[in-house]
């Protein structure tokens, strides 16, 4: 930045040229470029901006440009928040300091709610006159998204221990040996929840655990410790009426930057009904049995364990065949390598959901299944090995298949179909009236037309994107010359077919008489989520920076095409206004019932 400043052209400035600078800006410049911190000084009456370069990286592409001229030129869309800042300071000649103050912000040609640490301090001049305004800054926005993030993830967290009853959680801090724990967990432990909330030694826990097994318990959490594997595990409390009850508790060990370890961390559930439910282990067995599910059980070393009747209806063999071989007996040679990576995954805890595959039959036939596998462990929380679910899912895929297939044949259908519509309009076109203009926007029409039925396929005709949709009638242009932003969202492909046929209209328009026919235009389009019941789609496509604009004495079909036939399609309202500044269509439309946190539910 030290370099730019020096060979800017300050003359052209109301500050004029550097040799003429007075002491008090020279040694303001000074200070500011070799900094590290984020700083911008604004002089004169017109607030000129200068800054360091770790100023011009916050800025994003208003550098270079913004070096040298008014401030409200580069800082326009947060003018009306800035400049009373600036004045203020310059008017009183007091700093104004904040923290994580909001402030909205296009340095990405995007609209963004950004945060920063700010200092605004007064400069002035040799007689005393405050002639400057020196802002340090420090961008706090990554932290206060953090921040904000955080505390709705612990007050779900809340809520949820809260509702349950059963959780607790502990957080141990092991160089002072201080375990903290909210109520629940103390009272497990017949502690005090004061004392847990406040902190206690670890054996004032311990002492709360049955006789039996608190040596177990003690060398688990010192293995965990020395390891890092997870801890789980459980074991019995004694409670001071003398009643046990029974707990698992999960947790693990967090190290600092050293490797030394800093903190174990966890929660504990009362798991004493599920214990004492053992009788219930026989209507397990029972139901396990009878389900037409294929249900196995297999130890470590991929040997099966277990084998019901859904398995011997599923895979041909009887329980004695398998039992006690390996699981591979059903894995076709070409899927060997998926059981080492299955017993991997178990091994270290993990769940294995709705993994498809394809399996062996004992009459050598294959089979599409569904597995769910998840780890079994014994009585003292070690993983022993597994039981998996398998669902037969031949069919499905069938159908999953066949689907695809009569898609891709609609689509050639239809394309084909659009092909002859095309053929037939050239055809009309070169022995009718209408000119070469009208052929070309009838056959540009039916090309956005099958672009979005490609991107519908693509989809299996089950919806698409906004941002999608957006991007894929916007690919002709310069990518550069649109704004674009809004909450994820999940069209049906009768609106998605319906905004793309609106959306090209606009943007041929804007081609030929708007914002994109002349290289300084641009177009926003943006759109969010209006509360209500139902909630509303608010879309807006904006243009600016074009040639000057004056309402058509007749609207033409186009125009007819998006306000009417848009309108009807999203069962809402759509307006096309002519500002003198660019082209301006607002779209509003309810959204489905199944909407739920920004995206259609499927």
């Amino acid at each position: 930045m030290g370099a730019l400043i020096g060979v800017y052209d300050w003359s052209a400035t109301s500050l004029g040229p550097i040799s003429d600078w007075p002491p008090s800006l020279m040694s303001a410049v000074s200070l500011m470029l070799p900094a590290k911190a984020q700083i911008v000084l604004f002089w004169g009456p017109e607030f000129i901006a200068l800054y360091n370069d770790a100023y011009a990286q916050v800025i994003g592409n208003k550098h270079p440009r913004a070096l040298g001229r008014p401030a409200r030129e580069n800082w326009s869309e947060l003018w009306d928040d800035l400049e009373p800042l600036l004045q203020g300071v310059l008017s009183t000649g007091e700093t104004v300091t904040a923290s994580d103050r909001p402030f909205y912000i296009e340095r990405h040609s995007y609209p963004e709610e950004v945060y920063f640490d700010i200092s605004y301090s007064p400069v002035r001049s040799k007689a005393g006159a405050v002639a400057g305004v020196l802002c340090i800054v420090s961008e706090t926005t990554e932290r206060v998204l953090a921040q904000q993030a955080l505390a709705k993830t612990q007050e779900r967290l809340s809520h949820a221990l809260s509702a349950s009853g059963m959780i607790g959680t502990f957080d141990w801090y092991i160089p002072s040996d201080t375990l903290y724990s909210d109520a629940r967990f103390a009272t497990m432990f017949s502690l005090d929840p004061e004392k847990g909330e406040k902190g206690a030694p670890i054996a004032d826990y311990l002492a709360g655990i049955h006789p039996d097994d608190r040596d177990r318990i003690a060398s688990a959490v010192d293995r965990t410790i020395a390891t890092g594997e997870k801890y789980v595990q459980e074991y019995r409390l004694l409670r001071r009426d003398g009643t046990v009850h029974w707990i698992e508790a999960r947790g693990g060990c967090i190290y600092d930057e050293a490797g030394k370890p800093l903190r174990f961390a966890g929660a504990g559930v009362d798991i004493t009904e599920r214990k004492q439910a053992g009788e219930l282990g026989q209507w397990l067995a029972a139901i396990i049995e009878s389900s037409d599910d294929a249900i196995i059980s297999k130890n470590l070393n991929g040997i099966i364990t277990s084998w019901n009747r859904g398995a011997e209806r599923l895979f041909g063999y009887r329980t004695e065949e398998v039992v006690g071989q390996p699981v591979t007996v059903l894995i076709p040679e070409d899927r060997q390598d998926e059981e080492p990576r299955i017993l991997e995954r178990l091994r270290r805890g993990e769940r294995v959901d709705h993994f498809e595959t394809v399996r062996q039959r004992k009459d050598g036939s294959l089979i599409e299944i569904s597995l769910t596998i998840s780890p079994v462990r014994d009585a003292q929380g070690v993983i022993a090995g597994a039981s998996k679910i398998a669902r037969d899912i031949t069919d499905q895929k069938r159908a999953e298949r066949l689907q695809q297939t009569l898609v891709h044949e609609l689509n050639h259908r239809v394309k084909n179909t659009l092909a002859t519509v095309q053929a037939i309009a050239r055809q009309s076109f070169r022995s009718g009236p209408l000119d070469s203009r009208a052929r070309e926007t009838f056959e540009a029409r039916l090309q956005a037309l099958s672009r979005a039925h490609d991107l519908l396929t693509r989809e299996n005709w089950d919806g698409t994107d906004m941002a999608t949709v957006v991007g894929q009638v916007l690919a002709p242009y310069q990518r550069q010359r649109f704004e674009i932003g809004g909450p994820e969202l999940r069209l049906t492909p009768r609106v998605a077919l319906a905004l793309t046929l609106a959306l090209h209209e606009l943007a041929t328009n804007a081609a030929k008489y708007g914002a994109l026919s002349v290289p300084t235009g641009r177009v926003a389009i943006t759109w969010t989520v209006r509360p209500g019941d139902p909630p509303h789609l608010a879309l807006r496509w904006q243009e600016r920076g074009g040639p000057p604009v004056s309402p058509p004495s007749q609207k033409g079909f186009g125009s007819r095409l998006i306000e009417r036939s848009l309108a009807l399609e999203l069962a809402g309202e759509v307006h096309i206004s002519y500002e003198p500044n660019g082209v301006l269509c607002d779209i509003s439309a309810p959204l489905p019932a199944a909407w739920k946190n920004g995206v259609e539910a499927a």
